[in-house]
């Protein structure tokens, strides 16, 4: 590995999130591992680089659904570099079907952990118009605990219990109501992203923070943020309210953005 690249001990970069694609790379002691590859090949990579981060340090890639902005570069990102993607069964089969599924491949179930060296994944169900989709609990090697549900419509009491406590949380914040509402989109479109198995908009998001923020929680990602029906200053408002409400100074939280890489969160 070149020395001008870095592996940080525990924690997490985002390489992007939002409508037009989503990745992140997961750092453990034993490695990266890249969840979602919803960027091409080439700038999945050139965003890596950005980030210091060698794309050849990456020792797989978990898919937490079918659709283009989680898996637009990850047939050729994992062929290339000649790893596994992770992968539900239904999941993987949508991909063989459209000539999208890497070379190698691991399927998982959800709800049933699995070991990766230097990470403990458990991965869970979330209510999204996709085949089978997925949020991700990951624990660390050094019992980090990094929490990821960027796709879901409504909060579950059992993905709340996922999420509860993390050392890292990536929660989506996905759109403004009334922004949604007012939006040149059909209505078909705005009755899915606002139904139970779309997007959580913001207000959700802030609320669901009282259940999901644990005396572990040091660090809040909020994630696929749409470029059309949300208003980053809007967002940070309402979370920087919401977190002054409950108490939680101690918290780290900031938006992530769909244009460039994030600094990256890393545990204490």
């Amino acid at each position: 590995m070149d020395d001008e690249f870095m592996t940080p001990a525990a924690g997490i970069t985002a390489l992007g999130s939002g409508s037009s694609g989503n990745a992140y790379v997961l750092h453990s002691r034993c490695g990266n591992y890249l969840v979602d590859a919803g960027f091409s090949r080439k700038e999945l990579c050139r965003r890596m680089q950005l980030c210091n981060i060698d794309p050849e340090s990456i020792r797989g890639v978990l898919i937490s659904h079918e659709h283009t902005d989680h898996v637009k570069g990850c047939r050729v990102f994992c062929d290339e570099f000649q790893i596994p993607a992770y992968i539900s069964s239904a999941t993987a089969d949508y991909l063989y079907n459209k000539k999208q599924l890497p070379e190698r491949v691991v399927e998982f179930i959800s709800g049933s952990d699995f070991c990766l060296p230097g990470v403990s994944v458990t991965p869970f169900s979330v209510p999204h118009d996709a085949l089978d989709p997925v949020g991700f609990d990951f624990t660390l090697d050094n019992d980090c605990r990094i929490a990821v549900a960027t796709d879901l419509g409504c909060m579950e009491k059992s993905i709340a219990c996922r999420l509860y406590n993390a050392d890292i949380l990536v929660l989506e914040a996905n759109y403004d109501l009334k922004m949604l509402l007012e939006s040149d989109r059909k209505n078909s479109l705005k009755h899915r992203i606002m139904g139970r198995s779309g997007h959580l908009d913001n207000r959700t998001a802030a609320e669901c923070l009282k259940e999901l923020l644990g005396p572990r929680t040091r660090s809040l990602l909020l994630a696929h943020i749409s470029s059309e029906c949300n208003d980053r200053t809007l967002l940070e408002d309402l979370i920087a309210r919401q977190m002054s409400e409950l108490d939680r100074s101690d918290v780290v939280w900031r938006l992530l953005r769909q244009d460039e890489p994030d600094n990256g969160c890393y545990a204490v």
